[in-house]
């Protein structure tokens, strides 16, 4: 089980706030090659847009999510995991866990970054990395407003919403299937947001990138 990060004082709306490191993408946007994010994605395909909603209201931060995330991706127990569970502290000084991973979003700052072409977008919004193609150069990390990217000697590594590991578009990843609070949830973004403004998320995650995360 990964260990948590010590509790932090937020509100909802600003938890991950760190959006304008995106800004240093805007540089680097210029350079990068977009044949990944082509290669990834086939005209006949309905464009949609995946992506998850986290109840921290629910979360009893076990970091299960994370337990089967790394049995899914093969990661090992001494590499840094595509998931982790963060201890908040919100609103009123109550204490929430917030399960985290790449934010798959609609605009990546580390597909603008990446000079390789690496980093592409398919049609249904899950951010997918070719780690072949991954130089090492770790500009990726630097663009993303939520510091996802991390490194292996493969390359760069994140969430992939479970594709290597078999799991169909659409379907469940590990990290949801094994939430035994049902505090994380995965989905079509428009499909979800009814339910996901029901329990309280008024929009999206607020960065400049569009995270296709609702938080509650």
């Amino acid at each position: 089980m990964d260990r948590r990060e010590p509790a932090r004082s937020v509100t909802r709306r600003s938890v991950l706030a760190a959006a304008c490191v995106a800004a240093a993408s805007a540089t680097l946007a210029s350079c990068a090659p977009r044949d990944a994010a082509a290669s990834t994605e086939d005209p006949s395909e309905k464009r949609v847009q995946y992506g998850f909603w986290m109840d921290s209201r629910n979360c009893v931060g076990c970091a299960s999510c994370v337990a089967a995330c790394r049995q899914a991706s093969g990661t090992p127990e001494d590499g840094e995991a595509r998931r982790k569970t963060v201890a908040y502290r919100f609103e009123r000084g109550r204490l929430r866990f917030v399960s985290l991973s790449c934010m798959h979003c609609a605009q990546p700052a580390c597909l603008a970054a990446c000079p390789a072409g690496a980093i592409g977008k398919r049609a249904d919004g899950i951010v997918v990395v070719d780690q072949g193609r991954c130089i090492g150069c770790r500009y990726c990390h630097e663009a993303c407003p939520f510091g996802t990217p991390h490194y292996t000697p493969q390359g760069m590594d994140k969430c992939d919403c479970c594709l290597g590991a078999g799991v169909e578009p659409g379907r469940e990843p590990y990290c949801v299937q094994a939430c035994p609070a049902d505090a994380l949830h995965f989905g079509e973004l428009e499909e979800m947001r009814p339910q996901a403004e029901a329990a309280g998320a008024t929009d999206l995650l607020e960065a400049p990138t569009g995270p296709s995360f609702f938080l509650t």
